[in-house]
């Protein structure tokens, strides 16, 4: 099995700035992920990649269903 790698400010799943408050040394609060819906199947795929499951908006973010 491979190592696990970390980045505190790349999304594992593709590469981009996850754009994560914390690392960027803001409060939690003010991330975007902390009031959104996120995609659980997205988060365990990065726990799977590196030890943070920070991933970017892009991958994280439930995509809305048209109503």
């Amino acid at each position: 099995m491979a190592e696990k790698t970390s980045s505190e400010t790349t999304c594992p799943l593709c590469g981009a700035n996850n754009q994560c408050a914390i690392a960027a040394g803001k409060p939690a609060e003010t991330c975007w992920c902390f009031n959104r819906k996120l995609d659980e199947e997205a988060l365990t795929k990065a726990a799977a990649i590196t030890d943070a499951q920070c991933v970017c908006p892009a991958c994280g973010q439930v995509e809305k269903t048209p109503e």
